[in-house]
């Protein structure tokens, strides 16, 4: 399959996710990148920034120092995929995202995990009642809350990302506080699954605004790593440090919009850290028995 085009069940799939968009055939996406741009155009919260070079950012000591190696994993190593069987991934436009690049690569990738993504969704939706304007995804053809999805889908692991759109209006602290409040729920109903607490990816730099910064998004992952040492249902995934450059914003070769929103490169190192991560917990297992 050519890298840049897309399956017409992608093209069907998007269409899917975005019910409340109208369009005729013209105007569907005829790539993936073209797919991921109209998941951007669709987000709410989230406002397309001025195209801009990325300026240092000066309140940091040095350039990069928070930036980790991407782990050295080929694209199409599959080796421990069965770690994510019975999966489901949970979040906001970002991760509507990763489910269009599952559906491009195909090939039973992830081994087929149930995707629970809204558009523009956000821990304080995720904390309402579901109504028929709320933004809460749909499981089996039924919008649903998301602890009451994950708890019918019987899943083993549930990965999640949340917090930049809670983050365009929120303190770090607060927005830490609805994280825990949407995590204890998800436990009292699914005692048994593995929560993962996918770290909030970082912006491109010229996108910044008051508030909403890369230097409260640290904080607040900070706050998350150390909320989920504390539990033995929680682990926490750092993803956004394989991703910023040297002023510590998103880089521009991961970067769809000059914001927040991911390319195809941006979600294959995405693959790369939770593949990295499958393999490190899964040695560990084996080793343990």
């Amino acid at each position: 399959m050519h890298p840049k085009t897309i399956p017409a069940f992608i093209i069907t799939a998007v269409c899917a996710c975005f019910c409340t968009a109208s369009l005729n055939a013209a105007e569907l996406p005829q790539n993936i990148d073209a797919a991921l741009s109209l998941i951007i155009k669709t987000a709410v919260y989230i406002e397309e920034a001025p195209k801009a070079e990325p300026k240092p950012n000066t309140n940091y000591v040095q350039g990069c120092r928070y930036a980790k190696p991407i782990p050295d994993i080929a694209d199409d190593d599959t080796s421990y995929d069965y770690f994510f069987e019975n999966s489901v991934f949970c979040g906001d436009s970002l991760m509507q995202g990763f489910q269009l690049y599952c559906q491009y690569v195909g090939n039973n990738f992830f081994n087929n995990p149930t995707f629970l993504a809204s558009k523009s969704f956000s821990l304080k939706e995720a904390l309402r009642p579901v109504t028929e304007s709320s933004r809460h995804p749909y499981y089996q053809g039924q919008k649903m809350l998301i602890e009451e999805a994950i708890a019918a889908a019987n899943a083993k692991r549930a990965f999640l990302l949340f917090g930049t759109n809670d983050m365009v209006g929120l303190t770090p602290e607060e927005t830490k506080k609805e994280y825990n409040d949407l995590i204890y729920r998800i436990h009292k109903l699914s005692p048994d699954t593995k929560i993962y607490v996918i770290g909030a990816t970082y912006i491109y730099s010229s996108g910044q605004k008051p508030g909403f910064t890369n230097e409260n998004l640290r904080k607040f992952n900070d706050s998350m790593y150390e909320y989920c040492k504390g539990f033995d249902y929680l682990e926490f995934i750092n993803i956004g440090d394989r991703l910023i450059g040297a002023d510590d914003g998103l880089k521009a070769e991961y970067c769809s919009d000059s914001y927040v929103h991911m390319t195809i490169d941006g979600y294959r190192v995405w693959t790369k850290v939770l593949r990295a991560y499958a393999k490190d917990f899964l040695e560990i297992e084996n080793t343990s028995d």
